[in-house]
């Protein structure tokens, strides 16, 4: 059966093989570092661990880290609840869950030591002694602080979808504008040719009209000179019959 142990700055894992017999529960302390005091880690190891059926229990260490015991006879469970566990914050954030790192201790090596009290179920070791009023108290604040936690996470979520958003309107904005500008420019071209479309008419019947008044006086001349002829030849006619020709 596999067993790992995890040493890790990146949250990578270095497994050794090791072979136990399936019944049998499989012990580890695990030794969590990074921001885990007062940020309700405790509530959410908690949860986790019964959730996954896991026995043992979680409590804080004086070195601001937090100390966890865990038995299970599947290995397979506990690879998940490390993962589980393994929670990422934003480091600015005083308040911000943030595991660094997860020191993982098998029973039987270097660094692994007894539990303080054997456990049945898995439970928050508060290291003093609580009436069930007290413990459900602090349990339950803890609980609060986790929602309180989920929510934050939601609203920056939030934020970050507002953010979104936003951008996607200047965009929409942008190209908007864009086209507002490209369709002003076509209508300025278009509105410049039907200008001189207008400007071209007028000329042509400008230059109709000079022709209509050309020609009537040309008319009125030709009326004129046919008028004329008209004279000549009758004066011509009477001529020729004053002198017997016709």
């Amino acid at each position: 059966m596999l067993w790992f142990i995890w040493r890790e700055h990146t949250n990578t894992a270095n497994l050794l093989n090791h072979k136990d017999n399936l019944n049998m529960m499989i012990k580890a302390r695990l030794v969590v570092e990074g921001n885990v005091q007062g940020v309700s880690y405790r509530a959410l190891v908690k949860q986790i661990a019964r959730r996954l059926g896991i026995k043992g229990l979680v409590r804080n260490l004086e070195e601001k880290g937090v100390e966890i015991f865990c038995g299970s006879s599947n290995e397979s469970v506990l690879r998940n609840f490390v993962k589980m566990i393994d929670k990422k914050g934003d480091i600015k954030e005083p308040f911000s869950l943030n595991v660094e790192k997860i020191n993982i201790y098998r029973e039987g090596e270097k660094g692994y030591v007894n539990p303080p009290v054997q456990f049945k179920t898995f439970d928050v070791d508060y290291k003093i002694k609580l009436d069930p009023f007290q413990k459900e108290s602090i349990e339950k604040s803890e609980i609060g602080g986790l929602l309180l936690l989920d929510t934050r996470e939601e609203v920056k979520g939030s934020r970050k979808d507002i953010k979104g958003v936003k951008n996607e309107i200047k965009e929409f904005r942008t190209e908007t504008k864009e086209s507002f500008n490209s369709l002003d420019e076509k209508y300025h071209i278009v509105s410049q040719s039907l200008k001189s479309s207008d400007e071209t008419q007028k000329m042509m019947k400008e230059e109709l009209s000079e022709m209509r008044k050309e020609f009537s006086q040309s008319r009125g001349q030709i009326a004129k000179l046919v008028e004329h002829i008209g004279l000549l030849v009758k004066d011509h006619i009477e001529k020729e019959e004053k002198s017997g020709k016709l």
